[in-house]
């Protein structure tokens, strides 16, 4: 009965750790899409009714939830201090902070939309917050194409680990 237990214990370990790589592959495109979403509502806030940034990013931060949600309250939190920041860096700072995912041409688009931030006039914070949707949609799509290569491989060889684990060691 032991070893049926530890045999169990065996292969529901990696199992599960492709189970977790496979739910990470398959939440990551909704996540990029949300936050693309986010930026394009942003873009329409500053367009059109001027709102405020340390407004915008605390009304984003209530409206979104999750590490989208996540971004816009570390940088509304940080906008006091503002005089010894500047907004590239609390916008860096909470990039980091949030648990968003984003890597390649997505987080570049990102990292330059804080170096605009707060520097620059409407037009070329509104240019800046497109050219970041539009290269964060292009990662949600390579990540869709990457769930579907990977995620049921992800599934597969954590469950078949874990059968190889149990033949090896029963």
């Amino acid at each position: 009965m032991l070893r049926l237990a530890g045999a169990l214990l065996l292969a529901i370990g990696p199992a599960m750790i492709g189970f977790h790589a496979a739910d990470r592959l398959r939440r990551r495109p909704r996540r990029l899409r949300e936050l693309a979403a986010a930026l394009e509502q942003m873009e329409r806030e500053i367009a059109y009714r001027l709102t405020p940034l340390p407004e915008l990013f605390s009304s984003l931060s209530q409206e979104y939830s999750g590490p989208v949600g996540e971004l816009f309250a570390c940088c509304a939190r940080d906008m006091d201090g503002l005089g010894q920041r500047s907004m590239a860096q609390i916008w860096r700072g909470a990039l980091s902070g949030a648990a968003l995912d984003v890597e390649g041409r997505g987080l570049r688009a990102l990292e330059e939309l804080g170096e605009v931030l707060g520097r620059y006039d409407g037009e070329a914070v509104r240019s800046a917050l497109k050219r970041a949707c539009a290269e964060l949609s292009i990662a949600a799509d390579e990540a869709e194409r990457e769930w579907e290569r990977k995620g049921r491989m992800n599934q597969v060889l954590g469950l078949t680990a874990g059968a190889l684990l149990v033949i090896l060691l029963v």
